[in-house]
């Protein structure tokens, strides 16, 4: 059985269907111009939102280290996110070439030589509420 889905607004002209309950998360990642390309609340007992572009993780995981050095500058004990990615979470590591239509057979693709790297992030989904909070200590919604 699938998630329930919502329709959720980015801008004027782009919508995107996400599980109930990761509303808030993936609205405040596209604030921050940080891109997902897809997301679940419940894959196999894990959360798991994927970043399409290595980019928009390398750009997570800069605002996340320096989130760190700052918190830990005056609580070295506090949890951060970026403990939390170290130590809860699994990062997987896709790559593949962008792929388009054949102009000559319209039922199949041809490869572009685009790579893409795109990286998905699974945690606990018990978890959710933890990495919620910790992702908008990171990232408050604007």
């Amino acid at each position: 059985m699938g998630h329930k889905q919502v329709d959720l607004k980015i801008n004027d002209d782009f919508f995107i269907s996400v599980d109930q309950g990761m509303e808030d998360i993936i609205r405040n990642f596209f604030r921050w111009e940080i891109e997902t390309c897809n997301s679940c609340i419940d894959y196999k007992g894990s959360v798991w939102i994927e970043f399409c572009e290595y980019a928009d993780w390398e750009k997570f995981l800069q605002l996340t280290l320096r989130n760190n050095i700052a918190v830990k500058g005056y609580d070295s004990k506090k949890e951060t996110l970026w403990d939390f990615l170290q130590e809860k979470s699994k990062v997987n590591l896709v790559f593949d070439e962008e792929l388009m239509i054949d102009p000559n057979q319209e039922d199949n693709y041809i490869g572009t030589g685009v790579l893409i790297i795109c990286v998905g992030l699974k945690f606990p989904k018990e978890l959710l509420n933890e990495f919620s909070e910790l992702l908008f200590e990171v990232m408050p919604p604007k």
